[in-house]
């Protein structure tokens, strides 16, 4: 598996990549892999985990368009950093 960031993690499969999460259970405390999705390249894997950190986000707590627009972009810088010298 490929460490993308924080719980995110890229493994291949036949056609690509599979995108998942790493979660725990809150009440048995297990840590399983919750699958995001299938794509084909590097660059669909940043998207649906920018995708998913997102999702996260403004599930937790109301936020303004311009607030999450800020930390989409804070993630996106986040997660290039990681994957500096990478070609996507």
């Amino acid at each position: 598996m490929l460490h993308i960031i924080d719980n995110y993690y890229a493994q291949t499969n036949n056609y690509g990549y599979t995108v998942v999460r790493n979660k725990k259970n809150r009440k048995t405390g297990e840590v399983t892999c919750a699958t995001l999705g299938y794509v084909g390249t590097m660059k669909e894997v940043v998207e649906l985990v920018k995708k998913d950190i997102l999702h996260n986000y403004i599930k937790e707590k109301d936020v303004e368009l311009s607030e999450a627009l800020v930390f989409l972009r804070e993630q996106t810088e986040r997660i290039l950093k990681a994957m500096a010298g990478i070609e996507v």
